[in-house]
C-alpha cells in the first residue's frame, strides 16, 4: 500500500471585526470663572454633558466646571 504525505490546505480569512463602542469617555472640565483652569475626568458614555461643583484654586471658591469637550474613549 503507497504512503501519501497528506498535508493539510489552510485557509486564511482576513475578517475585520468591528470594536466595541467603549462605556466611558474621558473628557475635560473648564472653570465657569473664566481662569482657565480645567481637569480631566471620566463619565459614562450615555450620560449627558457634565456640570460639577468643585474648588477652583485661581480664586479660591468653589465653582461650577462645564465639560469642554471629548478627550478620548476609554
Amino acid at each position: 500500500m503507497p504512503k501519501f504525505n497528506f498535508i493539510p490546505q489552510r485557509f486564511v480569512v482576513d475578517v475585520t471585526v468591528a470594536k466595541s463602542k467603549s462605556k466611558t469617555l474621558l473628557v475635560q472640565m473648564v472653570s465657569a470663572a473664566g481662569t482657565g483652569y480645567c481637569f480631566n475626568t471620566k463619565r459614562g458614555r450615555l450620560r449627558d454633558k457634565l456640570v460639577l461643583r468643585k474648588h477652583d484654586p485661581i480664586v479660591n471658591k468653589h465653582v461650577l466646571f462645564i465639560e469642554k469637550r471629548k478627550i478620548r474613549s476609554l
